[in-house]
């Protein structure tokens, strides 16, 4: 073995130790300041405001109240429906080749159930409950609650 591969092999012996030793030293000492807590709630409490009154999808049950090939039934179907329950969200869906009225948001079959013997009184017997992706509106207990 000649000179310079000793003096190759000997250089990086040298440098696999001493990265090897910067791995045991010791942490630095971090100081910080009180005030970054205070900015951090902060934005967690915006962001819990901004969130407020959102709605999300979440897995639930709709009263498809019509099908029929009619725009203009469905269509009128729905403006009936938002006129009797406003509280409530109506649909107009297309699935070819017909339009379908949607009712409402509810998380369990016995809420949709108890609802379409209400609109069952109005509306045909044909009513069918669906599961369906809901939209719910969560207020400030909602969010803290999640």
């Amino acid at each position: 073995m000649n000179k310079q591969n000793r003096i190759w092999i000997f250089a990086s012996m040298l440098m696999i130790s001493t990265s090897g030793w910067a791995q045991f030293a010791k942490s630095p000492n971090v100081i910080r300041d009180k005030r970054i807590d205070k900015l951090v709630d902060k934005q967690i409490e915006l962001n819990q405001q901004a969130l407020r009154g959102r709605t999300q999808l979440e897995p639930g049950f709709r009263i498809v109240v019509i099908s029929t090939s009619s725009r203009d039934k469905a269509t009128e179907v729905k403006a009936q429906l938002m006129k009797s329950y406003p509280e409530q969200k109506s649909y107009l869906l297309f699935q070819s080749p017909y339009f379908k009225v949607q009712f409402g948001n509810y998380k369990t079959y016995a809420e949709a159930d108890a609802m379409k013997k209400e609109l069952q009184l109005v509306y045909s017997d044909a009513l069918m409950i669906t599961p369906a992706q809901i939209e719910v509106r969560y207020e400030k207990e909602g969010l803290e609650n999640q």
